[in-house]
């Protein structure tokens, strides 16, 4: 492999790790959100905007970590498309993806 190709793949794979630990990061954000939201004990209009609030930052949280996913699956495909290397194995992500997933769910009453 040329020192070009090996350079590449190597900036390639530390674009992916840093962006799994980003996707980690917002996922282990919306878990402390949503605890928060079960235990604010805010009632009222001010209870009720907090709330709202927390939601709506919720909201914007799932398409960051759609948009990082994307993201690790594009570099990958990269990585594959090149030959370099299989890639990263996106596996990890997809399980943690899947678990904060369940994690907010049974949060929220789903």
């Amino acid at each position: 492999m040329s020192q070009i190709a090996k350079s590449t793949e190597d900036d390639t794979r530390k674009g992916i790790n840093a962006l799994e630990q980003a996707f980690s990061a917002v996922q282990r954000s919306r878990q402390d959100v949503e605890t928060t939201k079960m235990n604010t004990g805010l009632g009222g209009s001010v209870g009720g905007k907090y709330y709202d609030l927390l939601q709506k930052w919720d909201e914007h949280a799932e398409t960051i970590s759609r948009s990082l996913n994307n993201m690790i699956e594009e570099l990958n495909n990269t990585l594959r498309g090149s030959g370099l290397t299989e890639g990263s194995t996106n596996e990890s992500v997809n399980q943690e993806y899947q678990r904060s997933e369940s994690v907010f769910n049974a949060l929220n009453g789903n």
